[in-house]
């Protein structure tokens, strides 16, 4: 039963994914928790960038031989100005195979609640506990907290001291 459901959620989500920038060969993104609040960061796409005003993960394209962990790095520094302190764990691991693209998401955990500076892709930011996750939700961040392994992943990784 759990594969049937997974399966349509999968087919459920990759429509919408098709409309969206998300389809370059590799990309790589995370949702940020502070360690010291448990709290999650999330931003608000812009109306500049495809599937504005849905809440997204940090994220982007890997480039050339890029580590998909150093997109991540790099992404933070971009869209959110975060230069500090990064642990990060690898979560759902999106596959198109039709088109052959890879997104890896991951949970970047930071010390402490930033004030993100934002640039033209984010509108809003919001921290936020877990689960009560900010809607309308980007298809890809659905589907990551519709996760079964990653949800397990950021509760054991809120637990630890």
């Amino acid at each position: 039963m759990k594969i049937k459901a997974a399966t349509r959620l999968l087919a459920d989500t990759v429509g919408p994914l098709a409309n969206t920038d998300y389809w370059k060969k590799r990309g790589a993104g995370c949702i940020v928790m502070a360690r010291s609040t448990n709290r999650f960061l999330f931003p608000l796409r812009s109306s500049e960038v495809s599937d504005p005003n849905t809440w997204g993960t940090w994220g982007g394209s890997v480039d050339g031989s890029d580590e998909p962990s150093a997109t991540v790095r790099r992404e933070l520094h971009e869209e959110a100005d975060y230069h500090g302190l990064l642990d990060l764990y690898p979560l759902l691991t999106f596959r198109d195979p039709d088109r052959g693209s890879v997104y890896q998401n991951y949970l970047a955990i930071v010390p402490e609640e930033f004030e993100p500076r934002l640039n033209w892709e984010t509108a809003a930011t919001i921290w936020t506990e877990f689960g009560n996750w900010p809607t309308p939700a980007h298809p890809g961040l659905e589907m990551l907290l519709c996760d079964a392994p990653s949800l397990s992943t950021i509760r054991y990784h809120m637990n630890e001291e």
